[in-house]
């Protein structure tokens, strides 16, 4: 897997069968984050930065996800688009 430095903050992408992300910071590496389907998903513009709500990518290798400031604003992102940062 690629690792990639996000200011001072080392990331990289994971594996589809990645569990254990409930809870963590991932990293969103598009621009317009979509979903399975392709669909762009309502994620505050500018946002680089989202909190896990699944503990795994689902059948549709995509994570449930929220904004850090907002946790009603969800999202279901395919997990190629985001990243774990590596201090985890």
């Amino acid at each position: 897997m690629a690792q990639h430095r996000g200011g001072d903050r080392a990331f990289h992408q994971f594996r589809y069968d990645t569990a254990g992300l409930r809870g963590k910071r991932l990293r969103v590496l598009s621009d317009i984050p979509v979903n399975d389907a392709g669909v762009p998903q309502g994620l505050p513009k500018g946002v680089t930065e989202v909190i896990a709500i699944d503990d795994e990518p689902n059948i549709n290798l995509s994570v449930r996800v929220h904004a850090p400031d907002d946790p009603h604003c969800v999202a279901l992102v395919g997990f190629e688009q985001l990243a774990i940062y590596d201090e985890q």
